[in-house]
């Protein structure tokens, strides 16, 4: 009995090493075949169909291995008739075929339940996204197929969104920052003048040009708002024409010096620079340019424009001699609302929205800007128009 044991244990000891060797065998293949294709690029058919006929030939391969097994099995001395072996293994082979098409659905069912697994996912972490909570993202760290360019795709339009939605947020925090100031210096004015004001003619006179100033300042900055709403919803007018640049900057500049006394103008334009653009809105960059310099360079300094035609492109430049600006703010200068330091923005106004406007004008008009400035030298923009035949 001791004997019998002992081999009886052998033998299954064999056994359950031969099915760890197998299975560790599969998980290997397996294991391979999910690295191959996590490395490269398959499309999911592509992969549910060479699993599918994986495992059609590994199935029916079986089928028909167990039944000539069983078939040979059943032999004896005694030869039967060729009919009757056909009859066995017939049966034999249905029964295992039938066997097999059902595994085979089990298994396929499977396995493409495991490879749309992260569609799944991406569904249920798609209903978790809210409006208030967009740093929701989906896993791109699976294989590289549909559903990962899917993922990626998705990942960038949420990073797209909550960058847009951030910026709304901010834009209508500033705007009503930049509301609230005015506001209040009128409702102070109008109550100061009506509880005794009224009655002093000096404060009277004080009060009405403050708020005939404040009021100057809401209208100029709604205006801008509204600019850049018409902008950002694609329904600002854009006519494209012909035009003389140097004309235009000429215009600006004598306008200008007939409101600003304290600045000399210098003005170096090529007679007949023309681009291909809209009249008003690149006066209105130039003007902007021009206030802008303005605003940052002390009485009796200097600011000089220039507009020329080379082989490239077309060029225009506004240079101050200003206090300039530091390198680390020049990345940030056309971002709405956005300030360099609060002592520049008491001394000289403004909404922060100027140059935030000229860059939608130089971006709709496919013309980019370089900013160069030294701190205490002055800063100089240089805007690059593109050349165009029809407005030569």
């Amino acid at each position: 009995m001791k004997l019998f044991k002992f081999v009886f244990l052998a033998i299954l000891f064999v056994f359950k090493l031969l099915f760890a060797l197998l299975n560790y065998i599969v998980i290997g293949i397996f294991g391979l075949i999910g690295l191959f294709f996590n490395k490269l690029r398959f499309s999911i058919a592509f992969k549910i169909n060479l699993l599918y006929g994986f495992l059609f030939v590994v199935l029916f391969s079986l089928a028909y291995t167990v039944s000539f097994g069983i078939l040979i099995s059943q032999l004896d001395s005694s030869t039967p008739d060729v009919s009757t072996l056909t009859t066995y293994f017939s049966g034999t082979l249905a029964i295992a075929l039938f066997s097999s098409l059902i595994i085979f659905s089990i298994l396929g069912s499977i396995v493409v339940r495991k490879m749309m697994n992260p569609l799944t996912v991406m569904t249920k972490t798609v209903e978790t996204i809210k409006e208030n909570e967009l740093n929701e993202r989906l896993n791109t760290s699976g294989a590289k197929d549909e559903l990962k360019d899917l993922a990626i795709t998705f990942n960038q339009l949420m990073d797209r969104l909550q960058f847009f939605v951030e910026r709304q947020k901010q834009f209508v925090s500033d705007a009503s920052h930049e509301l609230r100031t005015p506001i209040a210096v009128i409702e102070g004015y109008a109550a100061m003048l009506d509880r005794w004001g009224k009655e002093d003619p000096k404060i009277l006179a004080e009060s009405i040009e403050s708020i005939k100033n404040e009021t100057k300042n809401m209208k100029v900055l709604v205006e801008k708002l509204l600019f850049l709403a018409r902008s950002d919803h694609n329904t600002q007018k854009v006519v494209r024409e012909a035009l003389n640049l140097s004309d235009l900057v000429n215009q600006v500049v004598k306008e200008t010096t007939f409101i600003d006394d304290e600045h000399e103008f210098v003005c170096k334009t090529d007679a007949h620079v023309m681009i291909l653009g809209d009249t008003h809105l690149i006066k209105e960059l130039i003007r902007i340019l021009v206030d802008n310099a303005i605003k940052y360079t002390a009485e009796g300094g200097t600011i000089t424009l220039y507009s020329v035609a080379t082989l490239k492109n077309v060029v225009l430049s506004v240079k101050d001699t200003g206090i300039g600006i530091s390198n680390d703010h020049i990345p940030h200068l056309f971002e709405r609302f956005y300030r360099t330091s609060e002592a520049r923005d008491k001394n000289s106004g403004g909404t922060g929205l100027g140059l935030a406007i000229a860059k939608w004008i130089i971006d709709t008009h496919d013309a980019t800007v370089d900013v160069s400035s030294t701190v205490g030298e002055g800063t100089e923009f240089i805007i690059f128009f593109p050349l165009s035949t029809s407005a030569v």
